[in-house]
């Protein structure tokens, strides 16, 4: 049963590092997954200690010390369905927040009786079996842990299927399908383990653990490709790719040190976690290393790069919107327009704008006959608002002014397309700095604006370009039509 405690003990921690590596924002969602499958690390991983021989005195200590491992993942994993399920259906939060607390409460206690006394655990009383060894036995107040254990489980899966009953879009529905596939492995599972501690049966063990690896499997995979932990982004196929990659390297060194029986159970959980650690954990080594060998600027580059392989990974090649032909266009279209045009410089950001999937960019790549990938979509839409951005310049000569007529062109060609905001118009202004194309009354005019009424330009110059693009995508969509 070594093997199998590996197995679940490394796929909680390479999933937890997937989580915390690719989801940019820090929600109660993210903290309750990530401590659910912390909690399942700690079960696992006291199941590989116990299985190197040890003492009674030695295996009272390990059960008292890692039981928290045995109420934590179920009391978290009950929050992470609440919280889907609140996320869908904001009006079931006064259900939800004194249900996770009461549970969190409840957990507490649990926890506690369980780690310092003989309630839940019987450490006073060895059981011993008819093969010689002795076991920790269940104390007096145990079906109490039993019904905790069954209830959280029972309430998860009622919080999925609802969630599920009310989600809109098929992927959505489909992801919550798994995870509600995912949660009757984890209730078959933990009723098997369960039921073979009371009865003290002797039937094989593996077999309560088998469902439970397989709804950890299918729970990972399904949370992260609903999307609430990553904010949108579709990753199950860089989700996938890591596990193989994952599950590869792993399989090479602990075959290879297994086969010369160098290392016992413990030290090949080490190895084993210094594997997943430092390969998921990749990207960031080398931004630490880019700072020894690279510019500033080069680790940005590489930093962007990297950043933008994740993204074409959970981003894939956009479908085409479908076709609305309105006069004007929608807030939607104007904020996508101001994400792109902010972004400009910024490769990752403008690779998962929702411009690409437009008819305008559709048609660009089809008449130019190029291969339809988000990386083509990115460099169509980035001409697109270079030109869009250029159309606004009130003349055709290179120096830039600084009148009225040029105020919707300066605000958005020098911050995002130069790279030169009011902070560096100021430096420059202070340094005696100058640019052959950027004349100092220019510089001056970009420091001397009000903050507020700079960002107001900058809105109404996006806004601009936003109905600019929409024409050009009305006459496109006509011309289809007729």
């Amino acid at each position: 049963m070594v093997e199998a405690h590996l197995f679940g003990f490394g796929g909680a921690l390479w999933l937890a590092l997937f989580i915390a590596t690719r989801t940019p924002q820090r929600s109660w969602l993210f903290w309750a997954s990530i401590t659910s499958l912390l909690g399942l690390m700690g079960f696992f991983g006291s199941g590989v200690l116990g299985g190197e021989g040890l003492n009674l005195e030695q295996l009272i200590s390990l059960e008292r010390s890692f039981w928290w491992s045995s109420v934590l993942p179920i009391t978290a994993w009950l929050m992470v369905c609440s919280l889907i399920h609140q996320t869908l259906q904001p009006s079931i939060a006064k259900i939800t927040k004194p249900e996770r607390w009461l549970v969190g409460i409840l957990g507490l206690i649990l926890i506690g009786l369980g780690s310092f006394s003989n309630w839940l655990l019987n450490y006073a009383e060895p059981v011993l079996l008819a093969s010689g060894s002795q076991i920790i036995g269940t104390g007096p107040a145990y079906p109490i842990y039993s019904a905790y254990v069954m209830g959280c489980v029972s309430a998860a899966i009622w919080h999925l299927v609802a969630s599920w009953r009310i989600a809109e879009t098929g992927m959505a529905r489909r992801s919550l399908a798994s995870l509600v596939l995912g949660a009757l492995g984890f209730l078959i599972g933990t009723s098997s383990l369960l039921a073979r501690l009371i009865s003290m049966s002797t039937w094989p063990i593996f077999y309560g653990y088998v469902p439970i690896f397989a709804g950890l499997l299918i729970t990972g995979f399904g949370l992260v490709r609903f999307g609430l932990l990553l904010q949108g982004q579709n990753v199950l196929r860089d989700l996938i790719y890591s596990f193989c990659e994952i599950s590869i390297l792993a399989l090479i060194y602990l075959i290879s040190v297994n086969i010369l029986a160098l290392l016992r159970p413990s030290q090949l959980a080490l190895l084993l976690a210094c594997v997943i650690i430092s390969h998921t954990g990749l990207d960031r080594g080398r931004r630490w290393l880019d700072r020894l060998f690279f510019s500033r600027a080069e680790q940005e580059a590489r930093s962007q790069s990297r950043e933008f392989a994740i993204a074409l990974a959970s981003t894939p090649t956009p479908t085409p919107a479908p076709v609305i032909i309105d006069a004007k266009p929608d807030k939607a279209w104007n904020d996508a327009v101001r994400r792109a045009i902010s972004g400009l410089k910024n490769p990752v950001q403008l690779a998962q704008n929702p411009l690409l999937s437009s008819a305008l960019v559709s048609n660009i790549v089809q008449s130019k006959t190029l291969e339809d990938n988000r990386l083509n979509r990115s460099a169509i839409a980035r001409e697109l608002l270079l030109q869009a951005i250029e159309q606004l310049r009130p003349d055709a000569s290179q120096a830039l002014g600084s009148g009225d007529a040029w105020r919707w062109y300066n605000v958005l060609y020098l911050p995002y397309v130069r790279e030169i905001n009011r902070k560096t118009a100021i430096d420059w202004l202070r340094r005696g700095l100058s640019d052959p194309l950027i004349d100092a009354s220019v510089l001056s005019w970009l420091a001397d604006i009000d903050e507020d009424t700079f960002y107001k330009w900058q809105r109404r110059a996006s806004d601009l370009i936003a109905a600019q693009l929409w024409e050009q995508q009305l006459k496109l969509l006509q011309a289809i039509v007729e």
